[in-house]
């Protein structure tokens, strides 16, 4: 079934007004009084943390100092610092009538964005569950949140390569050791590494791709915008978070993060075989 998008085009927005956005989307969209959606957004200085992240893996006095807003998403993840201009991100909503495969909407969705980047010259680009690759190095990556009616998955691309030591200058410095830096800095890519298309040209095939050009440029609705006003209060206040384990950067795992991901997954292995 091929399905007719919204899309709201790109603007730089406040991060607190994006995740209001997101949310006031995706609930509308849940409820069938809003269509498929997809949005793209260029962030203020920013970075988000995961629904659950404790808010001390950031170095909060760096984000005051260098004036990046610090915001909590509804998704799953780690912290992705969001440098103004040189990426944008996008979020896909998308309706459903049945149950819904996560596996199988990342892979769809991500399936396409790697289709666009391949279209305008990046070599072997793939797919790793959520992430988005070119070569080894990873130039985007996805989360999702998933309700009965609807998913809303949204990501990054990293338009210019960011730099390492400046990500993980905005995370508490006892969650990764002196090298990390050399390490993502071999992780980290960006389109214009590669192509030299401009950022439009790029948004435009993306757009074309996620949507089988089957959409019309259209606006938030009044129940959106009346929504958006209640949750930016709402977003505007930091939880302190509820997960036990630090988790990091998404580009960049914390080091005890793999280490118990990988325990855990041993012992997981290890029932399945009991």
């Amino acid at each position: 079934m091929s399905l007719e998008f919204r899309l709201i085009g790109i603007e730089r927005r406040d991060p607190v007004y994006i995740a209001a956005m997101d949310q006031a989307i995706y609930e509308e969209c849940s409820e069938g009084r809003s269509p498929p959606t997809l949005v793209y957004h260029n962030w203020d200085p920013s970075i988000t943390i995961a629904k659950n992240q404790l808010l001390t893996d950031l170095n909060l006095e760096k984000c005051d100092m260098l004036g990046y807003k610090v915001v909590r998403v509804g998704s799953g993840g780690k912290a992705v610092v969001h440098f103004p201009d040189t990426e944008f991100s996008y979020s896909l909503f998308i309706p459903s009538s049945g149950k819904i495969d996560i596996t199988r909407v990342y892979q769809t969705y991500c399936g396409k964005i790697c289709d666009a980047l391949t279209s305008l010259g990046l070599p072997l680009v793939r797919v790793e569950k959520n992430d988005i690759y070119v070569g080894n190095k990873k130039i985007g990556g996805n989360a999702q949140v998933v309700k009965k009616h609807a998913t809303m998955q949204h990501g990054l691309i990293l338009y210019e390569k960011p730099d390492a030591q400046t990500m993980l200058d905005f995370m508490d410095p006892s969650l990764y050791p002196p090298h990390a830096v050399n390490e993502l800095d071999e992780i980290l890519t960006g389109f214009t590494s590669y192509s030299q298309t401009s950022q439009e040209e790029l948004l435009q095939t993306m757009t074309e791709n996620l949507t089988g050009n089957s959409y019309t440029l259209g606006s938030l609705t009044p129940e959106e915008n009346e929504r958006i006003t209640q949750l930016v209060s709402e977003y505007s206040v930091i939880s302190k978070g509820t997960t036990h384990v630090p988790l990091g950067l998404c580009w960049y795992p914390a080091p005890a993060y793999v280490q118990w991901k990988g325990k855990r997954n041993k012992e997981a292995i290890l029932h399945a075989q009991a």
